[in-house]
């Protein structure tokens, strides 16, 4: 699949060996986000701050104190993104985790990181060994799950960090089965409710026999 707003494979492509499928956003997930972007940060004479669960407005200049503006975040973002094969490092226990999932569960990353930085996730994720497909997308994710939906009739389960993108996966798919979970604690404290009947985990430990009873449903 490829277009100015999605990059990877089309739904219909992706090899079916299941009838169970986790989709997985791929930052705070399966690859660690908050920690190198504050990296980043630091490098470059700012600091996040964990006031509310937002980056623009709580990154601020070390020098002044004063908030960064959102442009300048953007552009922290997407140098984070470029440099992400040498910066972004898998989270504590994924690899494992899915390798035992797969036994039970087709798994797609579906990531709404710029699809123009597909390939250098691509690559960091084949380096880890998580060689499952991955979309990047601009769409909202829970249209391309409503794709993949189509081909895959038994449990569906979405994993992500972000409640907004959980609660809007489910408004597309109902019978979606949910999960949030987010590698950095720092902004859990201000996490946004999340949806109705939406599990939660704060590490892989957690989540890996979560996901399992809800794949074998």
């Amino acid at each position: 699949m490829t277009g100015a707003t999605t990059v990877g494979p089309a739904p219909a492509d992706i090899a079916k060996h299941r009838e169970a499928l986790l989709v997985l956003d791929v930052d705070e997930v399966v690859l660690h986000f908050v920690e190198p972007f504050c990296a980043l940060l630091e490098e470059n004479g700012a600091r996040m701050h964990f006031d509310s669960f937002a980056l623009t407005g709580n990154v601020r200049s070390l020098a002044t104190g004063a908030a960064v503006s959102g442009q300048a975040v953007g552009g922290f973002t997407r140098r984070l993104y470029e440099e992400q094969e040498t910066r972004q490092r898998p989270v504590d226990g994924v690899a494992p985790a899915l390798e035992r999932l797969s036994r039970i569960a087709d798994i797609v990353f579906l990531t709404a990181m710029t699809p123009s930085f597909h390939t250098h996730r691509r690559r960091l994720l084949d380096a880890a060994g998580l060689r499952y497909p991955m979309i990047a997308t601009e769409r909202s994710k829970g249209g391309i799950v409503a794709e993949l939906a189509e081909r895959w009739h038994g449990p569906i389960v979405f994993v992500d960090d972000l409640p907004p993108n959980l609660a809007g996966v489910r408004r597309s798919l109902a019978r979606t089965r949910l999960l949030h979970l987010m590698a950095n604690d720092g902004l859990r404290p201000h996490l946004p409710p999340l949806p109705e009947g939406a599990e939660q985990a704060r590490n892989w430990a957690e989540a890996e026999p979560l996901l399992e009873t809800m794949l074998r449903g």
